[in-house]
């Protein structure tokens, strides 16, 4: 549904995003994922056709956005951070005034019929005839959402669809979501981690203007780390244990991460992507005293990864001061 080839937008001499390239598929739910000025939101004004690349390609369900913009719009619903609301119109005028722009051959009636059906989809039906200033933000948010829909475009492109809401709200919405996943491509950019996580099956990573990371969320900590992660727990004296773990093959390092009990301590160990050092640490500790009592690869949230690139992006900043 989406390909990016070499997208790159240059700003005089700040370069916004440089030279990125990936696929989305039909069906998929993908999240951006990095911190302010990343480049997330610069990347979604491309695909839709707001931002013109300073070099690059977006193709849209095969059209070239550069060649046939229009053609490749109409498959595209775009809600920006800041949703295009006129706060002067009712819910019902400013839906009609989306279909119109949209080109949507419909009568009156059947028109009336389709609005009704939009916001039944997306639970206002009830504030149809109310101004939309009068709205709370999460309404006018559904609001914003609705008119996304119309149209029934393909793919749905959402920046910061829940920023400002209530925890309440932002759960609502999360189930909005996984129900649009069903039918639309879908693309996400939030700071809300758990909104990723439980919505997104794949997430691309942006940092100060490049795209560093791309792959579903158990997969980005061995992409951005180069090695992958292991929890154990053992039974026994601690400096014994850990000289017994580091000394096995192919173990990059190994951390105490914290007490499980008196005697009982759990450790980190990291090895290489590609390796499986598993059976080598069961054989170890097997010839020893000590007790391994858990062994299980590394639990990785998003809100680590999400650390760990704003971390890097600050000691960057601190090095260049």
């Amino acid at each position: 549904m989406i390909q990016a080839t070499h997208l790159s937008k240059q700003y005089g001499a700040n370069m916004a995003l440089y030279d990125a390239n990936f696929h989305i598929q039909k069906g998929e739910v993908v999240g951006f994922l990095g911190p302010n000025g990343a480049g997330k939101s610069t990347t979604m004004n491309m695909l839709c056709g707001y931002l013109k690349p300073t070099w690059g390609v977006v193709k849209i369900a095969g059209v070239d956005i550069a060649e046939d913009p229009l053609e490749a719009r109409r498959h595209i619903g775009y809600l920006p951070e800041f949703p295009p609301l006129y706060m002067d119109m009712t819910v019902e005028e400013q839906l009609r005034f989306a279909c119109a722009l949209r080109g949507l051959p419909l009568k009156k009636a059947a028109l009336k019929d389709y609005i009704e059906s939009l916001c039944r989809r997306t639970q206002i039906l009830d504030t149809r005839q109310r101004l939309i200033r009068n709205l709370s933000k999460g309404y006018r948010q559904r609001v914003a959402v609705t008119q996304l829909l119309v149209g029934d475009p393909e793919i749905l492109v959402l920046d910061e669809p829940t920023v400002g809401l209530d925890p309440r709200q932002i759960r609502e919405f999360r189930d909005l979501f996984l129900d649009l996943g069903k039918e639309h491509t879908i693309i996400l950019s939030s700071h809300i981690l758990s909104e990723i996580s439980s919505i997104c099956g794949r997430v691309l990573v942006f940092n100060e203007g490049e795209l560093i990371a791309d792959g579903k969320p158990e997969q980005l900590q061995e992409m951005l780390t180069g090695r992958k992660g292991l929890r154990v727990e053992v039974a026994g004296d601690r400096p014994g244990v850990l000289a017994v773990l580091r000394a096995v093959p192919e173990i990059l390092s190994v951390e105490t991460v914290q007490s499980t009990g008196e005697g009982r301590w759990e450790y980190q160990v990291d090895y290489p992507i590609g390796s499986d050092v598993r059976p080598a640490v069961y054989h170890a500790l097997k010839a020893t005293e000590y007790d391994l009592l858990m062994m299980k690869a590394e639990e990785v949230s998003l809100e680590s990864i999400y650390l760990k690139i704003t971390e890097a992006q600050e000691e960057t900043a601190e090095e260049d001061a």
